[in-house]
């Protein structure tokens, strides 16, 4: 009983915290000189992610989106 409401709490706590973690996991330069940049965002029981089209702007790139994550 007693390990059952610790695991119970221990699911509860890391619930509610909402953690995130971000990566980009993927980098790919295109032929037209442009880079696909994947970004991984992970929460609780689920990882959503968004892809980028990026430009090199000196030291510096230029992103814009190119796909969001679907909503289900």
């Amino acid at each position: 009983m007693n390990r059952i409401i610790h695991s119970i709490l221990a699911l509860t706590t890391l619930a509610a915290s909402g953690g995130c973690s971000v990566a980009y996991s993927s980098v790919r330069q295109q032929s037209d000189g442009t880079y696909l940049l994947t970004e991984s965002r992970s929460r609780f029981l689920k990882v959503q992610g968004t892809m980028y089209r990026c430009t090199a702007a000196g030291e510096t790139m230029q992103c814009r989106v190119v796909a969001l994550p679907t909503a289900r």
